[in-house]
């Protein structure tokens, strides 16, 4: 391979090394470097020659990148500078990407939406949770009104069946136990005064054992004698000796009324029923009718299922049956809340509570859609949080997205730049090894040219010119095993075997100013990678350690068989048999920051001129496509150790020379 193509080679080492799917800045500089960059290199014959050559050669050469090809028809570069009559190209400054300007909007985006975020999510928990608790307090708020008005009914109740208790011990009704005639006239005189006092009361009855009228006051029932309306509560005060409260029922002036019935006890015995007719109005004004929130309904429900009093709905409903939802809650339990449907079809929530001692019950209705509308507020309240929360979750991933997607145009353009002009600094240090080598070269053919009759002279000059020649090929190597066209040939040696030439190019590599020591260990296992390789990495440590003792150190390369584990989170993460290759310096010292990038491609921390950055990148590259790894610890003023790890051949394998 001639030297044009060599060194195009090299400069097109960074678009193999680009990560596929680079950004259109790096996918155009992949097909070689820009054409101002090859202008600005040092100003020697040789190089100006060869940058007009190169360009000639880039541009005659089909191209398997046709969209690089068309790039630079798209986009034409500058034309080259013109010579200025000696050889020499003019420099043109050297060309830099353009690095994406930051925003610091992105950023401030992403940190607002994060921050409402979980404040919008936890408004509408927030919010779903309080009107839930309304809805509860909907209903603690029924059950508390079933509760007091329940107490309230049954206090009035009591209070009427005491009242006609104390009319049914009076001694105009003693007669009645000794068989004596009732003196009706005299009772009906003190009924009718109890009754005037009594509002509520429309007639006092007093009937026999059989249900017969003996005396009604104010006015006869019905306007003829006979037996009391509704005999199934006579019955039951006769069977048990107790006070009942009869069923509503519409009487002969068309008024819905409903008695309450004492037994008349003398001597332990039941002689009469006294009842007293009751007006349900007077319940009526127990329900808070003028206190019930718009749509509500309050009843009041006898022992038989029929209404008594009721509030906020139709008033013609009083005497009727009440629905069936609340027959059987009544059934079920003695208190408690059900879905019901109200008389006039409408559908409610009730919360009721039964009288035990008298069989009626209470009940308060609360509309359905009153009482959900919490629930569907707080399910509307979700499902709008939920919608916003996936709206800026969907936002915050996607400027997420973009910012990484952003950043790594930012940091693959910052790493362009910075590439770029560390391959202007390492083509200036290249060229003058190069222009140096040639001179050398030179210089050697003219001296044979003019001595062609001293054979012993052109002898020691092509000595020297050989060794120019082998140290142009060895830089060449090198930079074609950073382009990753060099094919290691991997073959089993022993070190052992290689102790003596290595510890003299240790010692020329390192200079005399450097102690250097090879240990080698005599049961050291053999090692399988290519030896030539191998020593090429050796030649760089030892230059690099050299270089970090500018007034001398020791430097010593100790090889030991080591076993590795493949632990998680280990020092190498490799796994079997490996020899070790440890090089240590007691120089200067590698500084934190530094120190995680040694391996990067074309960065050094040398002067412009005096390094490439290219051999501990060999050296990492040469270990792992050997299978093994490069480690390196170091101490700021104390020295730096590089661990070159090379695997063990297999025991099958014979170790050549």
């Amino acid at each position: 391979m001639g030297w044009r193509q060599d060194l195009a080679l090299f400069m097109a080492m960074r678009g193999r090394r680009s990560r596929p799917g680079g950004t259109e800045r790096s996918r155009r500089v992949r097909c070689g470097p820009p054409r101002r960059l090859l202008c600005g290199l040092p100003k020697n014959m040789f190089l100006n020659h060869f940058a007009n050559d190169y360009l000639r050669w880039m541009d005659a050469t089909p191209t398997t990148h046709g969209q690089c090809r068309m790039r630079r028809t798209a986009e034409p570069e500058p034309p080259l500078p013109a010579s200025d009559g000696h050889g020499t190209v003019r420099s043109l400054p050297i060309w830099k990407p353009r690095v994406p300007t930051k925003s610091y909007h992105r950023p401030l985006f992403l940190l607002v939406l994060a921050a409402l975020l979980p404040l919008v999510v936890l408004s509408a928990l927030l919010g779903g949770a309080w009107l839930r608790e309304e809805q509860s307090a909907m209903e603690a708020s029924a059950v508390a009104m079933a509760d007091r008005l329940s107490a309230l009914v049954d206090r009035e109740l009591s209070a009427q069946m005491d009242a006609l208790k104390v009319v049914a011990a009076s001694p105009l009704l003693d007669g009645l136990a000794a068989g004596r005639e009732l003196d009706a006239a005299a009772f009906f005189e003190y009924a009718e005064r109890v009754q005037s006092a009594l509002p509520l009361w429309t007639t006092i009855v007093l009937s026999d054992r059989e249900g017969n009228r003996l005396v009604d006051a104010p006015f006869l029932v019905g306007g003829t004698p006979g037996t009391v309306l509704e005999m199934d509560s006579h019955r039951r005060v006769v069977d048990t000796g107790k006070p009942t409260v009869g069923a509503i029922l519409r009487g002969p002036r068309d008024q819905h009324a409903f008695p309450i019935r004492v037994p008349v006890t003398r001597n332990g015995a039941t002689v009469a029923v006294l009842s007293a007719v009751v007006m349900p109005e007077g319940f009526q004004s127990l329900l808070f009718g003028d206190s019930l929130p718009p749509g509500w309904i309050a009843a009041i429900v006898d022992a038989e299922g029929r209404m008594v009093a009721r509030a906020g709905g139709d008033p013609g409903m009083i005497g009727q049956q009440a629905s069936g939802s609340a027959l059987r809650a009544r059934r079920a339990a003695e208190s408690g809340v059900y879905d019901g449907m109200s008389l006039e079809g409408l559908p409610t929530v009730v919360a009721f509570r039964m009288l035990p001692a008298h069989g009626w019950s209470v009940h308060f209705a609360m509309p359905r859609d009153a009482y959900l509308a919490p629930v569907r507020s707080a399910l509307w309240l979700a499902v709008a949080g939920a919608l916003i929360s996936l709206t800026m979750a969907g936002a915050f991933l996607w400027l997420l997205v973009r910012e990484l997607r952003l950043r790594r145009r930012e940091e693959a353009a910052r790493e362009e730049s910075l590439r770029l002009e560390a391959l202007g600094r390492m083509t200036g240090g290249v060229a003058h090894d190069v222009a140096n080598l040639l001179t050398i070269v030179m210089s050697s053919i003219a001296v044979i040219r003019s001595r062609l009759n001293d054979p012993e002279r052109v002898t020691r000059v092509l000595t020297e010119t050989e060794t120019a020649v082998a140290r142009g090929q060895a830089l060449m190597r090198q930079m074609a095993a950073f382009g990753r066209r060099s094919v290691y040939e991997p073959v089993p040696f022993l070190l052992q075997e290689r102790k003596a030439s290595l510890e003299a190019l240790l010692a020329r590599s390192a200079g005399s100013a450097v102690d250097t020591a090879l240990i080698v260990p005599d049961d050291l296992w053999s090692i399988m990678a290519d030896p030539d390789a191998m020593e090429v990495a050796l030649l760089n440590l030892a230059v690099n350690a050299r270089d970090a003792m500018p007034d001398g150190g020791t430097l010593t390369v100790t090889a030991e068989n080591r076993t590795l584990s493949g632990r998680r989170g280990g020092e190498t993460g490799l796994t079997g048999d490996f020899v070790a290759l440890a090089v240590r310096d007691t120089g200067t010292g590698i500084p934190p920051e530094h120190l995680r990038r040694i391996f990067e491609p074309f960065f050094t921390t040398k002067p412009a001129g005096q390094g490439t950055g290219l051999g501990l990148s060999q050296v990492f590259g040469f270990a792992r496509q050997s299978g093994g790894t490069v480690t390196v610890t170091s101490t700021v003023g104390a020295g730096t150790t590089v661990t070159l790890y090379l695997p063990r051949a297999s025991e099958g394998a014979s170790a050549t020379d």
